[in-house]
């Protein structure tokens, strides 16, 4: 999920914005038939959205299917679909959100390793416009695409990409640029470690996963999220050094949404 120094960087971000109300209600939909062109048409023909603007719905859709319905490494709609549906907590739900809102866009991927990652954590870091703005500019230098874009774009990019990390809870409200710190919260950890174990089956192809460098999550917090998902009866755990026994409750993950949850 690395972005590539190649990637091309387009301005997704400001083609309906973060929109994450409106991904959940498209996810809470897409679970009822998992077919694309008829969530097309509710949104569309149903408003489904409750939006006036036929523009603003068809960005909409086209960031769900970037986002949901193309290749990512992580797990498929319809199981981010069938968790937006669970008995999951709402600021959980929104974490399992977060990673396809960075894996999907190059360039948001890029500027939150560059500008957030080697912050995060550090007391009192912050992140303003203007920072990001000349980060865009820095980029342009590599990335052509983006010498053409225009003064106003890279501010109005640059903003979006701040609220972005608000929704999530990576910085404190308007007018404030304050970082905060990411703490996965169990449900949301538990719904990608099922996931990638049961890709292949080991423990450490599930812990040496990229995305938990994303989730700025340490190896001491994971273990702590291990141990908790064990007390909660999601999984055996036990570990002595580099020995580990590990082994879900739930023969998948649907199942663990469905019974582990309630």
């Amino acid at each position: 999920m690395t972005p590539t120094q190649s990637a091309r960087f387009k301005a997704n971000l400001q083609r309906g914005g973060t929109g994450l109300r409106e991904m959940r209600r498209l996810l809470e939909a897409f679970a009822e038939h998992e077919d694309f062109e008829r969530l097309k048409r509710q949104a569309l023909e149903d408003n489904l959205l409750g939006k006036t603007s036929t523009s603003l719905i068809k960005d909409l859709l086209s960031a769900f299917k970037r986002r949901f319905l193309q290749p990512s490494g992580l797990p498929p709609a319809p199981l981010v679909a069938l968790a937006m549906r669970s008995p999951m907590a709402d600021a959980a739900k929104n974490q399992v959100l977060f990673p396809y809102y960075i894996c999907t866009d190059a360039l948001v991927e890029r500027c939150y390793r560059d500008l957030v990652l080697p912050r995060a954590g550090a007391p009192k870091a912050e992140l303003s416009t203007d920072e990001v703005v000349n980060h865009l500019m820095a980029l342009s230098e590599t990335h052509p695409e983006l010498k053409r874009w225009s003064e106003y774009l890279r501010l109005r990019w640059a903003r979006g990409f701040l609220a972005l990390l608000r929704h999530f809870g990576l910085m404190e409200r308007a007018p404030h640029t304050r970082l905060q710190p990411l703490w996965l919260l169990p449900e949301a950890f538990a719904f990608f470690w099922l996931w990638f174990f049961g890709q292949g089956g080991s423990f450490w192809d599930a812990a040496r996963h990229d995305l938990w460098e994303l989730l700025q999550m340490g190896e001491n917090y994971r273990e702590e999220l291990l141990v908790e998902g064990g007390v909660r009866g999601w999984w055996y755990y036990q570990r002595l050094g580099t020995i580990v026994q590990f082994q879900p409750r739930f023969p998948s993950v649907e199942e663990w949404l469905r019974d582990g949850l309630a």
